[in-house]
C-alpha cells in the first residue's frame, strides 16, 4: 500500500473516501448515510488523488460482537485500508455515523441552529485504535419540541421540513433517542420525518397515547369519560393501531382537554378520590388496548402538575413496569409547578420505597403567561440544573430524560448542557462554559465567558424560591396585564393575575413593587449590553453575526423589558401624581425600548435567519409595543387633548410664536413618535 494512503498507524479519511453499508434496508440509515456524504463533501472540498479507502457500516442484529443497546465499534482492517463500524441496532449505527461526522469531519452538535460549518481540510488521518462507544446514563432522553410556534413557521430555503430535520439531527447528534414531535395539529406531520430518521416516539401529557383531542374530532359532544368512554377508546385504538408498528413509549393518563386537568370542566369529580380513580381506569383501559397491538410495549405516565399530589396521596393505580415521569416546576426546580395562585411546591421525586423505573419531564424553556423564558435562555445557572438533575439521578430517574426545548436555537446552551448529563451524568459546569465559549466564539472566549455569567448574575430573583427567577415574559405579560387594569380602571384596580403582586393590595404598590425588581437590575443589563455590543463590533464577521443574532438578543429583550415595564411603572406613578407629559414620555422611553427589542429580531446580521421570529405569539414582544402605544395615547388625551397642540405650542414652538397666534396651528399636530423624541430632545437639551 502506497505511502500516499498510510501514514503510520493512521487511517486516511479524505475526498475519495467511499461508504458502504451492510444490513437490512432501513430508510434512517440511508438518510443519515446521505448526511455524511453531505458533510464529507462540506469538509473535503477536492480530491487529492491519494488512494480510496472504505468506511464499512455493519448492522449486526444477531449480536456477536456482544454491544450493548444502541452501542457500536470501530475497527480497522491491517492494511488500514478499511474502517470497520458494528452495531446491533438502528441507532447504534446512526450514533456512529454522526460520531465520525463530528469527531472527524468537525461538523458541530448545533451547526444548523448556531452558524457553524466546518473548516474545509485536504484529510483528516484517523488514528488506527480500535474504538467503543460509551451507553448513555438515561435509557430513552430526548426532547418534547413544545410551544414551537417560531420553528413550526419559518422556512429555510423555502422549505418548513427541512427545519425539523435540522431539529431531529441535532437531537441525534446530542445523542438523544427519543422525541415528541411537537403539538396538536401538526404533531403527525412532524411524527412521521422523526420516525423515519430512526427515533423513537413518546406523546404529550395531554394527548395520551398520541391520540386526537377528543373536542377536536368531536366539538358537539361533552368530553367526559364517564359520558363518552366508548368514543374515548376509538380515538386511542386507533392512534395505537397506527403506531403499532413504530418504536414508541406509549403516553398513558388523562389530563383533559386542553392543558388542564379534566375536572375543570366536569365537576362531578369533586374529589381526589373520584380524580384518582377515573385516572386508574382510564390508564388500566388504555394498557390492555395498547397489548392487543403490540407486545411488551413500553409505557410511561407523567406525573405532572395536579397528578403528582394524587399520585403522592396514593390515589393512583399503575400498570406494571409503567415508566413514572416527574416534572419540574418548569423553571428547573423538581418540584409541582404553580397552578394559578396555588403553589404548594410538592416534591417531584419518588420517595425511597417507591420503585421505579422512574423519568423525568424537564424544562429548559417554558410559558407560563407569567415569568417564564419562551425567546430567552433558562433563567436558572447551570450549577442549578446540574444539581436537580443531579439528585434526581442519584434517586434513580434515570429510565427517561424528556427534555422542552421550545424552538431549540434561543436554548443551545441548555440543551448542549443537559444532553451532556444525560450521556455522563453530573458535568464539570466551568468546564462546559470555558468549551461553549471557546467552540463558538474562539477569539473572545474569554469575554463571552464573563458575559454569559453576567447575564445570569443579571437575572431578577421575583420570589424567595432558589427557581424563582424571572424569564423575558416577567416583563411582558406584567406591562401587559396592568396597562389593561390602569386603562380599563382608570387607575383605581388592582391587577388581578399577577402571582407575586396580587391580592387585596392596591394598584400603586403593584407597580411599585415592579419597579423596585426591574430598577436593581437595570445597571447590570445597561454593563452587558455594553460590553455584548463592544464586542459586535470588533470581532470578525463569522463572530459577530453570532454574537448578535444568539447572544446580544437575548441580552437585548431582557435589557429593554427591565427598562420598559421601569419606565412604565414610573409613568403610572406620574399618572397618579396628574403629571401627564412626564407619564407621556416615560411611556415614549418604554416603547423605545421595546422597538429595539422588535428591530434586532426582524434584522439579524445573518440573513439565514430573517423571519425566524416573525409568529412570536406567546411572548409577542409586538403586542407589548402596541399595548404601550395604546396607553401613551390614552395619556395624551388627558394632557394634550382636545386639540392635541398644547404640548407642542408650550415646549417646542418659538416663545414668539406662544405669543402671537393667527392660525390655531401651522402644521399637522405630530404624531406621538415625533412629538414624543421632540419633548425628550428638548428635556435632554
Amino acid at each position: 500500500m502506497g505511502q500516499s494512503m498510510i501514514e503510520g498507524t493512521s487511517f486516511l479519511f479524505n475526498k475519495e473516501t467511499c461508504f458502504e453499508y451492510d444490513g437490512p434496508k432501513l430508510e434512517s440509515i440511508e438518510y443519515f448515510l446521505n448526511v455524511l456524504i453531505r458533510d464529507k463533501n462540506k469538509v473535503f472540498r477536492a480530491e487529492t488523488g491519494e488512494e480510496q479507502t472504505t468506511i464499512l457500516f455493519k448492522l449486526n442484529e444477531k449480536n456477536h460482537d456482544n454491544l450493548n443497546e444502541e452501542q457500536f465499534s470501530i475497527q480497522f482492517s491491517d492494511d488500514l485500508s478499511q474502517m470497520s463500524v458494528i452495531s446491533a441496532d438502528e441507532l447504534g449505527i446512526i450514533y456512529a455515523i454522526l460520531h465520525i461526522s463530528e469527531a472527524y469531519l468537525g461538523v458541530d452538535k448545533f451547526w444548523f441552529w448556531n452558524d457553524c460549518e466546518p473548516p474545509p481540510k485536504a484529510n483528516v488521518k484517523i488514528r488506527a485504535v480500535p474504538y467503543l462507544s460509551e451507553v448513555a446514563k438515561v435509557r430513552f432522553r430526548g426532547w418534547f419540541i413544545n410551544d414551537e410556534v417560531l420553528i413550526s413557521t419559518w422556512k429555510y430555503q423555502q422549505s418548513n421540513t427541512y427545519v425539523w430535520e435540522m431539529a431531529f439531527e441535532a437531537l441525534l447528534r446530542c445523542n438523544g433517542n427519543m422525541v415528541i414531535p411537537g403539538t396538536d395539529i401538526k404533531n403527525p406531520i412532524y411524527k412521521d420525518i422523526a420516525r423515519k430518521m430512526g427515533l423513537w416516539i413518546t406523546h404529550h401529557h395531554a394527548e395520551p397515547l398520541g391520540a386526537h383531542m377528543f373536542s377536536r374530532v368531536y366539538p358537539d359532544k361533552n368530553p367526559s369519560y364517564s359520558e363518552n368512554g366508548d368514543l374515548f377508546k376509538e380515538l386511542w385504538k386507533d392512534a395505537i393501531i397506527q403506531q403499532q408498528n413504530d418504536k414508541v413509549v406509549w403516553n398513558i393518563g388523562f389530563r383533559g382537554q386542553g392543558d388542564r386537568p379534566f375536572w375543570a370542566d366536569d365537576p362531578t369529580f369533586d374529589t381526589d378520590e373520584k380524580r384518582g380513580a377515573l385516572i386508574s381506569k382510564i390508564m388500566s383501559d388504555q394498557y390492555e388496548l395498547i397489548a392487543q397491538y403490540q407486545k411488551d410495549p413500553i409505557c410511561c405516565v407523567n406525573l405532572y402538575g395536579e397528578i403528582t399530589e394524587l399520585y403522592k396521596k396514593g390515589l393512583l393505580e399503575l400498570p406494571p413496569g409503567v415508566i413514572k415521569i416527574w416534572a419540574d416546576s418548569g423553571y428547573g426546580k423538581m418540584v409541582s409547578r404553580r397552578q394559578g395562585n396555588l403553589n404548594p411546591r410538592i416534591p417531584s421525586i419518588p420517595e425511597q420505597h417507591d420503585l421505579g423505573p422512574h423519568g423525568i419531564y424537564y424544562h429548559v424553556t417554558f410559558y407560563d403567561l407569567q415569568a417564564s423564558n419562551h425567546l430567552t435562555m433558562l433563567p436558572n445557572t447551570t450549577a442549578f440544573v446540574n444539581s436537580e438533575l443531579g439528585e434526581a439521578f442519584d434517586s434513580q430517574m434515570c429510565e427517561f430524560l424528556i427534555v422542552n426545548c421550545g424552538n431549540i436555537r434561543p436554548h443551545i446552551y441548555f440543551l448542549d448542557f443537559v444532553s451532556r448529563m444525560w450521556n455522563k451524568d453530573r458535568v464539570d459546569r466551568g468546564a462546559f462554559l470555558d468549551e461553549f465559549a471557546t467552540r463558538y466564539y474562539p477569539a473572545y472566549s474569554d469575554e463571552m465567558s464573563r458575559n454569559i455569567n453576567d447575564y445570569f448574575d443579571a437575572i431578577i430573583q421575583y420570589g424567595l424560591a432558589d427557581d424563582e427567577r424571572a424569564g423575558e415574559q416577567f416583563y411582558h405579560f406584567t406591562i401587559r396585564n396592568l396597562a389593561h387594569q390602569w386603562i380599563v380602571s382608570h387607575g383605581k384596580q388592582s391587577g388581578k393575575n399577577l402571582w407575586w403582586a396580587t391580592g387585596e393590595i392596591e394598584i400603586k404598590e403593584q407597580f411599585k413593587w415592579f419597579k423596585q425588581k426591574v430598577e436593581s437590575k437595570l445597571t447590570e443589563w445597561d454593563t452587558l449590553t455594553k460590553n455584548v455590543n463592544q464586542l459586535v463590533k470588533e470581532a470578525d464577521c463569522i463572530e459577530q453575526k453570532r454574537i448578535n443574532d444568539q447572544f446580544l438578543i437575548q441580552v437585548l429583550i431582557h435589557k429593554n423589558g427591565c427598562f420598559a415595564l421601569y419606565y412604565f411603572s414610573r409613568a403610572f406613578e406620574m399618572f397618579q401624581e396628574k403629571e401627564y407629559r412626564e407619564a407621556y414620555l416615560l411611556l415614549h422611553q418604554a416603547i423605545e425600548e421595546i422597538k429595539e427589542t422588535i428591530n434586532i429580531m426582524q434584522e439579524p446580521m445573518n440573513e439565514k435567519w430573517v423571519g425566524f421570529y416573525d409568529n412570536d405569539c406567546l411572548t409577542n414582544v409586538t403586542l407589548t409595543l402596541y399595548t404601550l402605544e395604546t396607553v401613551q395615547r390614552n395619556i395624551r388625551m388627558y394632557g394634550d387633548g382636545p386639540s392635541f397642540y398644547n404640548w407642542e405650542k408650550e415646549y417646542l414652538t418659538n416663545p414668539e410664536e406662544k405669543k402671537v397666534m393667527l392660525l390655531t396651528n401651522k402644521t399637522k399636530q405630530l404624531t406621538d413618535e415625533g412629538l414624543g423624541s421632540k419633548l425628550l430632545e428638548q428635556d435632554h437639551n
